[in-house]
C-alpha cells in the first residue's frame, strides 16, 4: 500500500486572544448560527449501510477523539456495531492520531471522550499511520532533536540521538515507558546507524528511573556520562512536522462527510445506488491513495464566510460540517480545527449523484470547543447554521493527492 507523506511548517507559538462565536460558513451557500439543530431524524433503517447485519449502533459523525459535543447530530440505526467500532474505527484512529489534526489536537490540548484512552501521537502511530515527527535544529547542541507539543507548549521528547562521527549525521529514536529491550534494539537496528557514533540521552529526572534500566538491559555496556551541554528551551524558528499516512486518512474524511450528510437528509437511507461508490471507497482497504481524488477535493475558498475577506477566528477553536444537494449532486464539506494559529484544509466530498434529488436546502453545524475545557462529559457545543446562496460560481476543487 502506497503511503502519503506530507509535512507542515509551523512556529511553536500561541496567541492569547479571547474566544468568540463561529461566524458562519460558505459552501456555494453562506451559513450563520440559528437556534434549532437540523432536520428531524428519520425512521429506523434496520440494515447496516456497509453490510447485511442489523444497524444497531449510534454514530457521531465527528470522531470521538475530538470530544463529545452537546446537541451534536447523531446517525441512528444506520451502521452495525462491528462496522462502526472495527472496520470504520481504524479510519478515525489514523486521522485523529497520525494526521495534521493530531498535531493541532495536541497543540490545543483537546481530549477525547472520557471513555477513551489517551495516546501520545509523537511516540507511536496508529492504524498503519506513523507517529508525528517534529524535528528542530538545536543551536546549543548543534544537531536536530525531536519535540512533542501539548497544550501550546513544546519540549524535547524522551529520546536517544545517535551522532555518526563521520559526517555528523544524526538519527533520533523516541523511547517510551513500557518498551522492552528487544523492541528498543529492533528500532535501533531499523535506523541504520553507521559506527562509530556518539549517543545522547534526553530524559526528564522522573523518566530516568525507567530509562536507565532499559538502556542497560538493551546494551549492557552502556554507560552514562555527565549531562553535557543543556538543550535549548525555546525554538523561535519553529520546525517541520511530518505525517506519514495511508489511504485510511482520506477514507476517514469521506466517512465523516457521508455520515454527517445522512444525519441532515433523513429521508435518504444511505443504501441508495447513488451512494454505492462512496460506500465502497470508505470500506476498501486495498484501494490506492490516489483514488481519494475521485471523491475528495480541496476547496479553494474558505468555508467560513467571514474568512473570504481575510478574517480569522479570534480565540475560539471549532470544526464545521456542512451538507447540500445541488443539481442532484450530493456533497458534504469538512473543515477540522478552525482556529487562529493554523489554516486547516477545507475538504469537499462528492458522495453521489441522482438527478431526481432537487429542491433540497443546505445544512451545516459548527462544533465549538469550550474555551475553559471540558464541562462534564462535553468538550463543547454543536450549533446549527443557516444557509443563503452565494452570488459567485463555485471554483473547481483541487486534487488532495498531487503527483510528484
Amino acid at each position: 500500500m502506497r503511503k502519503l507523506l506530507c509535512q507542515i511548517f509551523c512556529k511553536v507559538t500561541r496567541s492569547k486572544s479571547s474566544p468568540s462565536k463561529l461566524f458562519g460558513i460558505e459552501s456555494s451557500t453562506l451559513f450563520g448560527i440559528i437556534s434549532q439543530h437540523g432536520p428531524p431524524r428519520g425512521a429506523n433503517h434496520a440494515i447496516c449501510i456497509y453490510c447485511s447485519e442489523t444497524a444497531d449502533s449510534l454514530e457521531h459523525p465527528l470522531p470521538a477523539a475530538f470530544g463529545e459535543f452537546e446537541n451534536a447530530p447523531q446517525l441512528v440505526d444506520r451502521i452495525c456495531r462491528k462496522c462502526n467500532n472495527e472496520r470504520l474505527g481504524v479510519l478515525d484512529e489514523q486521522l485523529t492520531r497520525c494526521g495534521p489534526e493530531a498535531f493541532i489536537r495536541r497543540f490545543y490540548g483537546v481530549q477525547g471522550r472520557v471513555t477513551h484512552d489517551p495516546v501520545n501521537s509523537f511516540y507511536r502511530g496508529s492504524a498503519k499511520g506513523q507517529r508525528l515527527e517534529m524535528k528542530v535544529f538545536d543551536p546549543k547542541l548543534g544537531f536536530e532533536v525531536l519535540l512533542e507539543c501539548d497544550n501550546g507548549a513544546c519540549r524535547q521528547l524522551c529520546q536517544l540521538v545517535f551522532i555518526e562521527q563521520s559526517g555528523k549525521k544524526t538519527h533520533q529514536l523516541p523511547i517510551r515507558q513500557g518498551t522492552s529491550p528487544e523492541q528498543l534494539r529492533a528500532a535501533f537496528n531499523n535506523l541504520g546507524v553507521c559506527p562509530p557514533y556518539d549517543t545522547r540521552v534526553f530524559a526528564d529526572p522522573d523518566e530516568r528511573a525507567w530509562v536507565e534500566p532499559l538502556l542497560k538491559a538493551t546494551w549492557p555496556t552502556f554507560s552514562f556520562g555527565d549531562t553535557g551541554t543543556p538543550a535549548s528551551s525555546n525554538y523561535p524558528d519553529g520546525g517541520a512536522v511530518k505525517f506519514t499516512l495511508t489511504n485510511r486518512y482520506f477514507r476517514a474524511v469521506a466517512k465523516i462527510a457521508f455520515h454527517y450528510f445522512l444525519t441532515q437528509f433523513p429521508d435518504l437511507s444511505g443504501h441508495e445506488p447513488a451512494f454505492s461508490d462512496i460506500r465502497q471507497f470508505i470500506l476498501d482497504e486495498t484501494t490506492g491513495v490516489d483514488r481519494a481524488n475521485e471523491f475528495v477535493g480541496e476547496r479553494p475558498r474558505p468555508l467560513i464566510g467571514e474568512m473570504l475577506s481575510g478574517g480569522c477566528p479570534t480565540g475560539w477553536v471549532g470544526h464545521a460540517l456542512c451538507a447540500d444537494i445541488t443539481d442532484g449532486e450530493c456533497r458534504a464539506h469538512v473543515q477540522l480545527f478552525i482556529c487562529e494559529d493554523f489554516q486547516p484544509r477545507v475538504y469537499t466530498v462528492r458522495l453521489g449523484r441522482d438527478a431526481a434529488l432537487q429542491g433540497y436546502p443546505a445544512f451545516g453545524h459548527g462544533y465549538l470547543h469550550y474555551p475553559d475545557g471540558r464541562r462534564g462529559r462535553f468538550s463543547g457545543e454543536a450549533v446549527s447554521l443557516t444557509a443563503t446562496r452565494a452570488d459567485f460560481p463555485p471554483l473547481p476543487l483541487a486534487p488532495v493527492i498531487k503527483s510528484t
